[in-house]
């Protein structure tokens, strides 16, 4: 899939007016730089579909806002966009303009991670990298959608640039907007070890072949670079335990609990009786489900009586684990039918996997052909790079379809090539879900953990059943798109025929014949490319309300029903992201609602601008699951993944080493 765009690439290429030839940067004005940014704004968003989901739109201007009152050039009014592709990316333009992707929402770990690529963007732009590259740099940059090195986008669109290397993103400007991201998050009052995990990580999933942008722009230093040119900073020199500590609470504050008791147990090594941390170490032990952990850690604080405040708080969670009901008691119900109910699920998603491998392959096999059949698309496009096209112009409307068909195969190739590269995993995923349910129907001793969860085990069950069926539909759906998209080809061939016939006339536009002659062609292809594209999206949507279920279900499978202060944990968690007041412990034992539900519920309220009680209300009127009645709106199915994932992921994740 890397040089697809090539023949439209080149069109655009020549047909885009290169109107901003930048300045020595303190020779531009704030003005004429916004103006520039301005004028490449128009032509990525018509490039792009722009994702306005309010959750996730809510988070990312969030995340902005703390980093906006921290910036050093207030005649820059910052504005960001998410582009919805599955690429880890982020970009600037000139002017403050700033695009972050779905793809790196779906990556990244915490607020402190994005907080980290974003404020790297707004480096770019508070020392003016983005103002000085030369105009055809600028007009790639357009194309091919980076300024970052955080992106694997470029990869595609490699045959852009090709052997002469036409755009290299300078090293020095990538570690000075590093250092200066690093400076401006910490300031905002971020994590700035976050900047360096998200670097380990992005190079762990780039695997041993090393950064993918490095292949084509050779200026950029390497992840492994970057992190040692970091760790020369003093937001990054080794800190003492007050300083860790302080880390530990933010992150334990955003619900990252398995990460900050990494932290506070660092802190107890060097001072063991550090009172704070030992209680902040007990509130983690016992959001993780390690009780006895727990309950040393209060004890220690309780006994010591080092101050009033933390004896009184040890002495209060210590009287809360004395009075939680053991759940002992399920053991004495009839597993019979769960075990049956499981065991049916397994079988079906067993069945699925395979069918899913196989559909998998022939899905791969299927965007290899489009992708053959696209590069055979190759004519001597007519250079219209000396023609003024005046806004109105016939010109213009061939350009304005040229964005349009760039954006529809974007989003075909993009969603299509997520799923077929994520479905088997995720089908593996399902299944380990499913054993990890097996493990207490089986055990003799089984965990408080695993018991407090099985009354939800017939709708976990129901759930998985059809997270495996809605991801096999998923893949084939997305087969069906790419069928439709190979029937888009005939259709661009006749019009890149006809494209590269046509001249401009001595005014420096299209003839009327001319224009005439391409629309009804421009016309059809794009009808053709817009039901391909439609088709990838709902494939894609398809797959990540499997996801969804899947997620939701180990949510409910951590047993943070028990005891009560564990279910707490959640509700901070929750309302830490969303400012959402989840339904009390009481509210949600007397409505069934299990640890998944309540998540989902919960974004769901976040979504509508809702309080809970609405969605439960219209849960119990609809007789839906919520995950159903979530799924049933009109709200990216992508949203609820991401966001019930940096939950789990808060009782999961490990610090990076």
């Amino acid at each position: 899939m890397k040089n697809w765009m090539r023949a439209l690439a080149a069109t655009m290429l020549v047909v885009m007016p290169l109107t901003s030839m930048p300045l020595p940067a303190l020779a531009v004005s704030t003005q004429t730089e916004i103006r520039m940014g301005q004028d490449e704004v128009k032509h990525i968003d018509a490039e792009n579909l722009i994702v306005n989901d309010p959750v996730l739109n809510n988070w990312v201007n969030g995340i902005a806002d703390n980093l906006k009152r921290e910036r050093a050039r207030p005649d820059i009014n910052y504005t960001f966009k998410i582009i919805d592709t599955d690429d880890i990316n982020a970009f600037s333009l000139p002017g403050g303009f700033i695009y972050v992707n779905f793809g790196l929402l779906n990556f990244v770990n915490s607020d402190d991670e994005l907080a980290g690529v974003m404020g790297h963007e707004m480096g770019h732009v508070e020392r003016r990298h983005v103002v000085t590259l030369p105009a055809k740099q600028q007009a790639i940059s357009i194309l091919v959608g980076i300024l970052s090195l955080f992106s694997i986008f470029a990869y595609r669109f490699g045959g852009l640039i090709g052997s002469a290397a036409l755009y290299k993103i300078s090293r020095q400007d990538e570690l000075q907007a590093d250092q200066y991201g690093l400076m401006l998050m910490s300031r905002a009052g971020y994590d700035p070890n976050a900047m360096v995990s998200f670097m380990q990580r992005l190079e762990a999933v780039e695997g041993p072949n090393g950064n993918v942008l490095e292949k084509y722009f050779e200026d950029h230093p390497d992840p492994n670079a970057r992190i040692s040119h970091l760790e020369g900073y003093p937001q990054l020199s080794k800190t003492d335990p007050t300083q860790t500590l302080a880390q530990a609470i933010h992150d334990q504050d955003e619900g990252r609990y398995a990460y900050s008791l990494g932290k506070f147990n660092d802190v107890i090594t060097a001072q063991p009786t550090n009172d704070l941390a030992l209680l902040h170490k007990g509130e983690d032990e016992l959001a993780l489900g390690s009780l006895q952990q727990s309950q040393n850690a209060f004890t220690q604080v309780a006994s010591e009586h080092a101050s009033e405040t933390g004896t009184a708080a040890a002495q209060h969670e210590l009287s809360m684990l004395a009075t939680a009901p053991s759940p002992t008691k399920l053991l004495q119900r009839n597993l019979g039918p769960l075990r049956t109910s499981v065991n049916n699920t397994v079988t079906n998603v067993n069945n699925n996997a395979n069918a899913i491998s196989q559909r998998v392959g022939l899905a791969r096999a299927d965007l290899a052909q489009l992708n053959d059949r696209i590069q055979n698309l190759e004519y001597e496009i007519p250079d219209f790079s000396q023609v003024d096209i005046r806004p109105g112009s016939r010109l213009e409307g061939v350009f304005f379809d040229l964005e349009h068909m760039g954006k529809d195969l974007n989003l075909i190739f993009d969603k299509s090539e997520y799923v077929t590269m994520n479905a088997a995993d995720m089908s593996k995923d399902i299944v380990g879900t499913l054993n990890e349910m097996q493990v207490p129907l089986s055990d003799p001793k089984p965990s408080a953990e695993s018991l407090v969860s099985l009354p939800y085990y017939n709708d976990l069950s129901t759930q998985l059943n059809t997270s495996s069926n809605d991801l096999l539909t998923s893949v084939s759906a997305t087969r069906g798109a790419l069928a439709l998209g190979w029937q888009a080809m005939p259709l661009l061939d006749a019009y890149f025929r006809k494209l590269a016939k046509v001249t401009p006339d001595f005014g420096g536009d299209l003839s009327p014949s001319s224009a005439a002659e391409l629309k009804p062609l421009a016309a059809a292809a794009l009808t053709q490319l817009d039901l391909a594209a439609d088709a990838a999206e709902k494939a894609h949507a398809l797959y990540f309300s499997a996801q969804s279920r899947q997620v939701q279900s180990r949510i409910t499978l951590l047993g943070v029903t028990y005891p009560e202060a564990r279910y707490d944990s959640l509700a901070k968690a929750i309302h830490a992201r969303l400012g959402v007041d989840a339904p009390s412990y009481a509210e949600a034992l007397q409505l069934n609602m299990s640890p998944g539900d309540v998540a989902v519920a919960s974004w769901l309220a976040a979504e509508e601008r809702v309080p809970v009680t609405n969605v439960i209300n219209e849960q119990r009127q609809a007789n839906k699951s919520f995950i159903d009645l979530a799924l049933s709106k009109p709200y990216a199915p992508e949203s609820l993944e991401v966001t019930l994932g940096l939950w789990f992921e808060g009782y999961a994740e490990k610090p990076t080493q």
